[in-house]
């Protein structure tokens, strides 16, 4: 269980960062309202244990996607066009980092990734601050929470 954490806390350190900030905030919420009006603090903890559960489901989707990478690294060694298709958000980049760590081409992963222009500091997702409907977009939450899903075998 705790490998697990620790493989998660890896491959999607900031949607648990965030997971962790939220789920605080949550017990924040019911410990300085609950005497107030307990109504208002439930609603306000359970908005904040519900942003910390997406975060949780987005993580799990990153290691998904990181071991998905991985296999195709250990497979092929490295490939731009993988990194390029896992470079619209910053927990797609860590994920694909944490799988090049695990290949061992972290170096030419981190080369290609600012080549690129990225660094540390892009967290929105690419086109998020031009369009931000964009994550309200049904393939942005697929992507992002169902990227672990295996797409259906064509029938013969």
């Amino acid at each position: 269980m705790s490998i697990q954490v620790v493989r998660l806390l890896a491959a999607a350190p900031l949607p648990m960062t965030v997971a962790v900030a939220l789920g605080l905030v949550s017990a924040l919420w019911l410990g300085l309202f609950c005497t107030a009006s307990i109504r208002a603090a439930l609603v306000m903890a359970g908005a904040s244990a519900g942003g910390a559960v997406l975060s949780v489901c987005d993580a799990l989707s990153r290691l998904a996607e990181a071991r998905r990478v991985r296999r195709i690294l250990a497979r092929r060694g490295f490939d731009p066009r993988v990194f390029d298709a896992m470079a619209r958000s910053r927990c797609q980049r860590d994920a694909a980092l944490h799988a090049a760590r695990q290949a061992g081409c972290i170096d030419e992963a981190k080369a290609h990734y600012r080549s690129r222009g990225f660094a540390w500091h892009h967290l929105l997702p690419q086109g998020a601050t031009s369009a931000p409907w964009r994550l309200l977009a049904p393939r942005f939450l697929k992507g992002s929470f169902l990227a672990f899903r295996r797409p259906r075998r064509p029938r013969p």
